[in-house]
């Protein structure tokens, strides 16, 4: 919907509205008021309304009657119930129950579409069940209620309340006889404006924040007699916004979005003008968000509407707890002293790595931290409290046991202000090159501790010298005979590292990427080069057995295998060293419950030819065939281009060119094995059966087995055999991705190719080097695939995390991710 910058033009439009709506409501009150009641007492329990309802008799709505009018709402597993709806060319409106799990429901407005909206919403703190009843009384309150208890209401009860109406942009209205508004939902906004709304002095736009510490925390925009105010609750947090009327204008008491501004007609902001309906959103960062309507996308956001006032450093939660923000950068203090929370979000804040309880209060010491300052000067000017000197200010935060850092600033001209933050304050922090500000957190002091240890490790070196001399010379004798350079000097096999220098490289294993069943993941740099370390535990193998496994790996080379970079095999350690690859593993890109970015079809069919060029040359490429027998997402890593690469060849097994089949013990994940390991004789096309199942769970966006989907659809291969029957593959496609249905048809053919590599018989599977050529486009499969995927006793048997079937063995025989 478009609006014009003419106020006279925009006054007629509304002029003309009313008239159309009073003469619509006298038809309808004269010439409908029969069928509505005859209805009504047919059908006391409606399901769907048009855009205008009225209270004859008491209308009332049980969700769980209503399941049959379900309306998806393009993200995932959301969906309306709609009580009202009002249809546009481009787009609707809809008033009803909305829930994104299918037991919990809010009453909201929502805009149709990809993706669509809610703009308002009437209990979005306490959602409802399925037995929750939505009332439309004939006294002219609608109320909402479960059980009998009460959740939510108009509160119009006795305002003569005629009818109820959702016009086409959201704005939810109980009207009188006269036509009149008694109550409308533009007055009572949640955290959403809409392009004609106006926020009113009393009234004020809400966010809760997605991840704080403090349950009650809130964002707020609210209008106040001199502008708009921005705040957050649990710090002394406001920002002002004033109108930029002229002297002689007085303060307006509402402020109106309409399309080229905020604040009509005393401007406050001046936004991008509009092609179609804009609304903007108070999210949970505290960052206000203009959005545009677009026919059969998703709304674009169009614009920050704070940012030409507010900076990235001057919002609360910019750089999370203890976290220090330049620039728009976030980072810790000092990384001697703070480590990121979570390494690929500096956002999420910083943690002190040496921390003090009240019950060591008196070894507390404080640790400068240089150039920081409080991260807003409105706020510390409110908390702060007079003080003669930063030693006072220190004083006063070691003798408080929840004081966690003090932030002291010096005035030259009189008493200095000094701010105790203790972990219920906002510990954020700003950059600031000011010498007036000085900045301490509270650290555990280990020094008595240290004091006694060498006490006591002196005594007893003193005591027992003899024994220490002999000790250190057998320990030598050993250290010597494990350090021996097996494999040393061997052409291609990769750098051999000791533990220390590892131990160095990974800051002592502190920042971990993952965990598996055979041991753990850290990040860490040589040199240079960011790499990833992994520590393994529980490894049957001895010392050369270890190292010849290594030198195997070390010398593939492939451009789809994660590289090895080294290893160390030292006493009980050992530690394989490969390339960093900074997009971590493909589960976390195709496995989102609710994605703000979805890999498109380009990438999505990029990484099923990288993963089969890196398995065809494990097969048919090198010395002797290579299975990897754990193909999984878990194992797919990306680089920081989305380049897929294999890794992890800890179940691998090697595979004579002169066997037709190996036996060995069962190896894999649970979801990811072939038919044939029920007898414990493999051969490589085992991992192209495992392929296949990546394959669809790339295409489906979820995992084979999914013990969060109804019971029917909990395997995902037994599904496809299913949909595959009976014609309807292009029902599993990601929902989430519109790109994938615009490639539909490339999509059902790579999903065909899938069903080849899930072939029971694996004789029947196609090489490795097949599929890629095919992928390519340079060879083609014309037969038809058997839709038989499963062994048939194990298709028979759908609940297989329940199954006691082999053919989904036991989780301590397999591998978790890593």
């Amino acid at each position: 919907m478009c609006y014009t910058g003419s106020l006279q033009r925009t006054a007629k439009v509304i002029v003309n509205y009313r008239k159309y709506k009073t003469m619509t409501m006298q038809y309808f009150n004269k010439t409908t008021a029969l069928v509505f009641l005859l209805g009504f007492c047919f059908f006391r329990t409606i399901v769907a309304q048009p855009s205008t309802v009225a209270p004859i008799p008491k209308t009332f709505w049980v969700i769980s009657s209503m399941m049959q009018s379900k309306i998806y709402m393009d993200t995932g597993n959301a969906y309306i119930l709609p009580v009202l709806s009002n249809n546009g060319t481009s787009y609707g409106t809809f008033f009803g129950f909305y829930t994104m799990d299918g037991d919990s429901f809010i009453l909201v407005v929502a805009f149709s579409g990809p993706q669509g909206p809610v703009v308002w919403s009437a209990n979005p703190d306490n959602p409802v069940s399925q037995v929750a009843v939505l009332s439309f009384t004939t006294d002219g309150d609608l109320i909402l209620q479960v059980g009998g208890t009460f959740v939510w209401s108009t509160a119009t009860k006795n305002m003569s309340v005629a009818g109820m109406n959702l016009d086409i942009s959201g704005n939810l209205v109980l009207f009188d006889r006269s036509n009149s508004s008694v109550w409308q939902s533009f007055d009572n906004p949640t955290d959403t404006l809409v392009m004609g709304q106006s926020l009113c002095r009393g009234m004020k736009l809400t966010a809760q924040p997605s991840n704080t510490k403090w349950s009650s925390s809130r964002f707020y925009l609210s209008a106040e007699w001199n502008g708009l105010q921005h705040s957050f609750s649990p710090a002394a947090y406001t920002q002002l916004f004033q109108a930029t009327a002229t002297s002689t204008s007085s303060p307006s008491n509402c402020y109106t979005f309409v399309n080229g501004s905020l604040g009509y007609p005393d401007k406050i902001f001046s936004l991008p003008p509009a092609s179609s309906l804009q609304f903007m959103r108070l999210e949970s960062d505290g960052h206000l968000r203009l959005y545009e309507m677009q026919e059969s996308r998703s709304p674009r956001m169009l614009f920050d509407v704070l940012s030409t006032a507010i900076a990235f450093c001057d919002y609360p939660l910019a750089c999370g707890d203890y976290g220090v923000c330049n620039n728009g950068q976030c980072s810790c203090p000092s990384f001697s002293s703070f480590r990121f929370q979570n390494e690929r979000f500096p956002g999420a804040g910083c943690l002190p790595l040496s921390n003090i309880s009240c019950k060591h209060a008196h070894h507390g010491k404080l640790l400068p931290l240089n150039n920081i300052s409080y991260f807003s000067n409105s706020s510390f000017s409110k908390l702060a409290v007079p003080s003669y000197s930063e030693n006072d200010c220190k004083q006063y935060c070691l003798t408080n046991c929840s004081c966690k850092v003090v932030i002291s600033k010096s005035n030259n001209i009189g008493p200095g202000s000094c701010l105790l933050l203790s972990e219920q304050m906002l510990n954020l922090f700003a950059e600031d090159s000011s010498n007036r500000f000085s900045a301490f957190v509270k650290i555990q002091d280990n020094l008595p501790e240290k004091r006694r240890a060498v006490i006591i490790v002196c005594s007893t070196v003193v005591g027992s010298s003899l024994i220490s001399i002999l000790l250190c010379a057998l320990i030598w004798k050993r250290c010597k005979k494990d350090k021996e350079p097996l494999f040393d000097g061997i052409p291609g096999t990769p750098k051999r590292f000791s533990f220390d220098e590892l131990k160095f490289a990974t800051r002592n294993f502190t920042i971990k990427l993952g965990h598996g069943g055979f041991g753990s993941v850290f990040k860490g740099v040589i040199g240079t080069e960011i790499v990833a370390v992994k520590r393994l535990e529980g490894v049957e193998q001895g010392t050369e057995e270890f190292l010849a496994e290594v030198m195997t790996i070390g010398r593939m080379h492939h451009l789809n295998l994660v590289r090895l970079v080294g290893f160390c095999a030292e006493k009980s350690h050992k530690l394989l060293v490969y390339e960093y690859l900074p997009n971590g593993s493909l589960d976390k890109w195709i496995f989102q419950t609710s994605p703000v970015f979805t890999l498109s079809w380009k990438s999505r069919r990029s990484i099923i030819i990288a993963m089969a060029k890196g398995l065809s040359y494990l097969h048919e490429e090198c010395k002797e065939k290579i299975a990897h027998l754990d193909i999984k997402p878990q194992n797919i890593l990306l680089d920081d281009k989305f380049n897929a690469k294999l890794s992890d060849f800890g179940l691998s097994k090697m595979i004579n060119r002169d066997q037709s089949k190996i036996v060995t013990r069962m190896r894999g994940t649970r979801g990811y094995l072939a038919p044939e390991w029920l007898g414990s004789k493999i051969t490589e096309k085992a991992d192209i059966y495992s392929f296949g199942i990546v394959m669809i769970e790339i295409i489906c966006g979820r995992e084979n087995l999914d013990e969060s989907q109804p019971e029917e659809s909990m395997h995902l291969i037994s599904l496809l055999q299913e949909k595959a029957r009976s014609g309807q593959l292009s029902d599993l496609v990601d929902t989430s991705s519109n790109d994938l249905k615009s490639h539909m048809e490339e999509v059902m053919q790579t999903t065909k190719l899938a069903m080849w590599c899930l072939q029971v018989d694996s004789s029947r599977r196609p090489l490795m080097s097949t599929v890629a050529k095919v992928l390519e486009g340079v060879k083609s499969l014309d037969d038809t695939p058997d839709c038989t995927f499963l062994p048939s006793f194990a298709s028979s048997n759908i609940d297989v995390v329940g199954s006691s079937s082999s053919y989904v063995p036991c989780e301590s025989h397999l591998s978790g991710p890593r």
